[in-house]
C-alpha cells in the first residue's frame, strides 16, 4: 500500500515536518499527524544531520510516512546520488540535467517566482512543487495573493512553505488550497530544536481547516 505522501489524488492536506534532527522527534511529529518528515542533508544550516543519522530516522518510520532528504546544490556523486532512490528535495539551483539522473521521487522547492513556477511544473521528474519564500527556513512568508491567481493553472502538487504557523496554516490552506504543506522552524523552541507541543498544534490546525 503507498504512503498518503505517494498518492497524488485530493483529500486532506499532508503534511511535512521538516528539519527533524532525532527519530524520537520524528516519531512523535508522525503521532501528531505528519505524512513526511524532511531531513536536511546539505551544510551550513542548523537543522543539518548527516546521511548516516537520516537513514537511521528512516529505518524508524512507520511504512505510512515517507523521509524526505533536504539538499541545496548538493554534489550529485557523493550525496544526491546514494541517496536514491528515497524522496529528495532539491532546494537549491539544480537544473534539470540533475532531475533526470535521480531516480527517486522529486521535490523541486524554489522561492515564489511566476516564471521559475511556470518552467518546472508539469516537468517530467518533479513529483511535487515546493514553493517558499526567498529565505527558506527564515519563517517568512511570501505574496499568497500573487501565487493565488496562477493556482488553478498548475499541474504539479503544489506543497506550501515559508512563513506557516499554527496560526496562520488555515487561512493558508483555505486560500490557496495546496496538495500539502510544510513547516520547520515555526515549530521550533529554537533553531534547529523541534518543540512537539508546536508540532501538535500545527498538525490539528491543519486538520481542523480540512
Amino acid at each position: 500500500m503507498s504512503s498518503p505522501w505517494s498518492e497524488t489524488g485530493t483529500g486532506s492536506t499532508r503534511i511535512k515536518i521538516c528539519g527533524i534532527s532525532d527519530a524520537e522527534t520524528a516519531l512523535a511529529a508522525v503521532e501528531a499527524g505528519a505524512h513526511a518528515i524532511g531531513c536536511v542533508l546539505a551544510p551550513n544550516s542548523p537543522r543539518t544531520v548527516s546521511m548516516d543519522v537520516a537513514i537511521e530516522i528512516a529505518s524508524n518510520l512507520p511504512d505510512h510516512v515517507e523521509l524526505v532528504g533536504v539538499f541545496v546544490d548538493g554534489d550529485l556523486d557523493e550525496a544526491l546520488l546514494p541517496w536514491q532512490p528515497r524522496w529528495t528535495q532539491l532546494h537549491g539551483h539544480e537544473d534539470l540535467a540533475v532531475v533526470e539522473r535521480l531516480t527517486g521521487p522529486v521535490i523541486r522547492a524554489i522561492a515564489f517566482d511566476e516564471d521559475l513556477i511556470r518552467q518546472w511544473d508539469g516537468t517530467a521528474g518533479v513529483d511535487r512543487l515546493l514553493v517558499d519564500n526567498h529565505r527558506p527556513g527564515s519563517g517568512h512568508g511570501f505574496d499568497h495573493d500573487a501565487l493565488a491567481e496562477i493556482r488553478d493553472s498548475l499541474q504539479t502538487p503544489l506543497i506550501l512553505a515559508g512563513g506557516l504557523t499554527p496560526d496562520t496554516v488555515g487561512t493558508a490552506i483555505g486560500h490557496l488550497r495546496p496538495w500539502g504543506v510544510d513547516v520547520s522552524s515555526a515549530v521550533e523552541s529554537s533553531p534547529g530544536v523541534k518543540d512537539v507541543g508546536r508540532i501538535r498544534e500545527f498538525c490539528d490546525a491543519v486538520r481542523n481547516v480540512d
